[in-house]
């Protein structure tokens, strides 16, 4: 993720990231006992936001993230509540998201907004 600051806004500084660190919705993403991740959610009466996924790099693109992923939206899609989350435009994660399901729904300098609304039967 550093790598995705510092390529948008130059050079991250360790100190802001800690201090305005809020670790309220986070929750660590486990494989055999063993922290490979964690996820951030903020629900919202109309929507759940995405705050964070990470899984670290020895342990991506095993399903780790699209699992936790999908587990996240079909919760949110239980309640009625489409999923919602932003993504770095220097990060190549929008891929991940759009095979997930996600739609573009906007785009700034900064971020790119994706949605994924909820199955209709």
């Amino acid at each position: 993720m550093r790598g995705y600051a510092d390529a948008l806004w130059g050079d991250w500084k360790q100190s802001d990231t800690v201090e305005s660190l809020d670790v309220a919705g986070h929750e660590v993403i486990e494989l055999n006992g063993k922290a490979v991740g964690c996820i951030a959610a903020i629900w919202h009466e109309d929507h759940i936001f995405i705050e964070k996924l990470y899984i670290a790099p020895a342990f991506q693109s095993r399903g780790i993230g699209t699992y936790v992923l999908n587990t996240k939206s079909s919760q949110a899609a239980q309640q009625g509540r489409p999923t919602r989350l932003s993504v770095l435009t220097t990060n190549p994660a929008d891929r991940f998201y759009k095979r997930a399901g996600f739609v573009l729904e906007a785009e700034t300098l900064e971020r790119r907004w994706f949605s994924k609304a909820v199955p209709t039967s």
